[in-house]
């Protein structure tokens, strides 16, 4: 990941709550410029695991903006506090410095999944690779009610590709849709029948 301290545009720092004896965390917001997938030294043009190159779909010189929640944002603090940047700026670094290899987030990945998965899910592609949380926070943020225009720009994609990849889930959640088209022309909730 080659996030840098450059990408940061808001990190605001967190405000200690008395009530709840803890810090508060706000969003942040990142300005993502590149991208450094990861190919293997066979197939970039470096002949290094990653090479720069434009966001998907864009221009060289396009970026966009990418705001993280709270929970990730106190996740951002603690490993800042704690490891601070690399000397190059770089957000996660080796433990010598630099590019962190792709074997460690493969083990990492890996060792997680058997904690938090079940013996069956584990056999499943269900989070398979890191790539699969991109997934997994459009369908989160589409889930949350946000607009699919704004979902669509976080995720770095067009609508169409939203409305394409994201259909499956789009097309579910009936009665959730109906509850929220019933909430904006001023009706009250209706209570469920009890069982």
């Amino acid at each position: 990941m080659s996030l840098n301290k450059r990408n940061v545009v808001s990190l605001p720092d967190p405000v200690w709550n008395d009530d709840d004896g803890e810090y508060v965390y706000d969003w942040g917001t990142f300005r993502l410029d590149k991208a450094e997938p990861h190919a293997g030294g066979r197939w970039t043009n470096s002949g290094k695991p990653r090479d720069d190159r434009p966001l998907k779909s864009r221009d060289d010189d396009d970026e966009r903006t990418v705001s993280f929640p709270p929970d990730l944002m106190r996740l951002l603090h603690r490993h800042i506090t704690r490891y601070g940047y690399g000397p190059d700026g770089r957000l996660f670094q080796a433990e010598q410095g630099g590019e962190i290899p792709m074997i460690t987030y493969t083990r990492a990945w890996r060792a997680v999944r058997k904690v938090v998965l079940t013996e069956e899910q584990q056999k499943t592609p269900l989070a398979a690779r890191p790539y699969d949380l991109r997934h997994a926070a459009v369908s989160t943020q589409l889930a949350a009610g946000v607009d699919p225009a704004s979902v669509a720009a976080w995720a770095g994609h067009s609508v169409g590709v939203l409305y394409e990849v994201y259909a499956a889930f789009l097309d579910g959640g009936d009665e959730a849709n109906r509850a929220r088209i019933e909430k904006i022309l001023g009706h009250k909730p209706r209570s469920k029948p009890e069982e």
